[in-house]
């Protein structure tokens, strides 16, 4: 029996939420430890996007049914808008967040200096640690939102969250692959990617970084080289068949449960996010090794107030997303 066509929901977001919650997604799926379903969680669009996904995957169920094809249109009007502020965020941060990054030669120290120098943000040593604790404070504030929305207490939630936080820590912590992307690795690589973006609080980039593909992936969408994208692209389709019908099952048959787990992977991602580093640069993971959690260096305040920043972002965030809920489904006058 094929799954029944999801129903359309009557509380689609407009064209200006979807804009800006998608601008949001971006800016956090450039970040190596933030996903870009903890914003769509923030933003109170997570049911919804998923069964964007769905919708668009439907031909695929039943080819010949015509509901098929207006759920895939109805997917389509959802996710166009929604991901080219996606995309369009996503480019404009990894310029300003990564950029090209200075080569890695066989000096440690020269690589050192040169990234001390370097004008993207999160690579460069002055400036990481504040990027990074803005998102930690974030992320942080977020993890309850999971949490209480379970509609029934049970022993085993505590559990699934532990369960859920370390295998977050465990992927932050994995050192990462060295090997020379290939095409094969670059499909499989986008296919973990989307599976797991699409949960809240583990990062697609994160896992590109364990794979050793995030910054192949960063330096080719900055310079528009598809004979990196393509395959990735591809294996971005084929996580989406994948992943997305049991997610949803998952949430439909055992919600409380599956957001125990993604509260807990939530939780752990912020292993991913603690803003002091041994190095922030992926590429030279190589020559300076994993970029491992270490203690507060320089001036800690910064970073201080930078995750305060994060974690009162958060409910204007929710506001914010409330207001213009409201203003794109108001009746013209």
């Amino acid at each position: 029996m094929s799954a029944p066509e999801s129903p359309p929901t009557a509380e689609a977001p407009g064209i200006p939420r979807l804009l800006l919650t998608g601008a949001a997604m971006g800016v956090a799926d450039a970040v190596p430890g933030v996903s870009g379903g903890t914003i769509a969680l923030i933003a109170g669009i997570y049911d919804r996007w998923l069964a964007a996904f769905a919708d668009l995957l439907a031909p695929l169920r039943r080819p010949l049914a015509g509901s098929s094809w207006r759920a895939c249109a109805r997917g389509l009007g959802f996710l166009l808008p929604l991901y080219a502020a996606v995309g369009l965020a996503l480019w404009v941060s990894l310029r300003v967040l990564v950029g090209h990054g200075p080569e890695v030669g066989a000096d440690p120290a020269a690589l050192q200096a040169a990234l001390a120098e370097a004008p993207g943000l999160l690579i460069n040593p002055a400036t990481a640690p504040a990027v990074f604790a803005l998102f930690f404070g974030l992320v942080a504030a977020t993890v309850r939102e999971p949490w209480c929305a379970r509609q029934r207490a049970h022993w085993s939630d505590l559990a699934l969250f532990i369960l859920g936080a370390a295998l977050a820590a465990g992927l932050a912590l994995s050192p990462a692959l060295g090997s020379a992307p290939t095409p094969l690795a670059l499909l499989v690589g986008g296919a973990i990617a989307i599976a797991v973006m699409l949960l809240p609080g583990v990062s697609g980039s994160l896992a590109l970084l364990v794979l050793g593909l995030y910054q192949p992936v960063a330096a080719g969408a900055v310079a528009f080289d598809f004979a990196v994208l393509l395959p990735f692209a591809l294996g971005l389709v084929c996580g989406l068949a994948l992943v997305v019908p049991l997610l949803r099952a998952l949430l439909a048959h055992a919600h409380d449960r599956t957001m125990a787990v993604l509260a807990g992977l939530m939780a752990g991602s912020l292993v991913a996010l603690w803003p002091w580093k041994t190095h922030y640069y992926p590429k030279a993971i190589a020559l300076l090794g994993p970029m491992l959690p270490s203690a507060p260096q320089g001036p800690w305040w910064w970073a201080l107030i930078a995750a305060a920043v994060g974690a009162a972002l958060v409910p204007v965030l929710r506001w914010l997303a409330v207001r213009v809920a409201r203003a794109s489904t108001a009746p013209l006058r």
